[in-house]
């Protein structure tokens, strides 16, 4: 009797160990999975952001175009719409960019529009250098110089992927001397656009009276 019982916990315990062998060697292959997968996602996602950056730069594009009434005037009056959404097209074309990003692209643009046009002419002069709805930088990057095809170099790091988003850092090299922090979407099955940090710094309307003000 006392044999049959020790060979019952015997086997009993060899189940044991067996099953939670089997289940470190699952753990194990979903971590490799999920490693590998975001190594894939890493080179892609690489791949974007350079591909970006090599468009933008070739292409110039403005992203908000002033409309002025006579084409010597030097007074903006607000945005220029038809080239504005010639730009939109353009955009389009490469699919680098998500809906959600052109939607909130045509929001800061409506919102520079309402603020130019109730905006006192001291204001909207072109020839007094930068006006009150630019940042000063280049928004793409964040920066105001770079070298020639800085985007060859790009690479980006502390890359966070939950599902079917991704948020990271580029730089220009290992040191991290400039970064810059964008989000990526899928979207129709590949990595697209979603924010680029520098257009967080356009304003509300009210934000732009309140500078007016001051």
């Amino acid at each position: 009797m006392k044999k049959l019982i020790l060979i019952f916990y015997s086997l009993i315990f060899i189940s044991l160990v067996s099953c939670n062998e089997k289940a470190e060697k699952k753990i194990i292959a979903i971590e490799n999975e999920t490693s590998n997968q975001k190594e894939i996602d890493s080179i892609e996602i690489t791949k974007l952001i350079r591909q970006v950056y090599e468009w933008h730069n070739t292409i110039s594009i403005d992203d908000f175009p002033y409309k002025f009434n006579e084409e010597q005037d030097s007074i903006f009056v607000g945005i220029d719409w038809d080239k504005y959404q010639k730009n939109i097209e353009l955009f389009k074309q490469t699919n680098y960019f998500t809906n959600e990003f052109l939607n909130k692209h045509k929001e800061i643009a409506k919102t520079l529009d309402s603020s130019i046009k109730k905006a006192d002419i001291i204001y909207r002069n072109n020839k007094d250098g930068m006006s009150l709805w630019e940042t000063g930088a280049d928004n793409w990057c964040g920066c105001q110089d770079y070298d020639e095809k800085y985007w060859e170099t790009i690479t980006i790091d502390k890359l966070n992927i939950n599902k079917s988003e991704a948020n990271f850092n580029w730089s220009l090299d290992k040191y991290n001397s400039h970064s810059y922090k964008i989000t990526a979407k899928v979207e129709n099955g590949q990595w697209r656009i979603n924010k680029l940090e520098g257009f967080k710094h356009f304003y509300s309307i009210e934000e732009y009276d309140k500078m007016m003000k001051n």
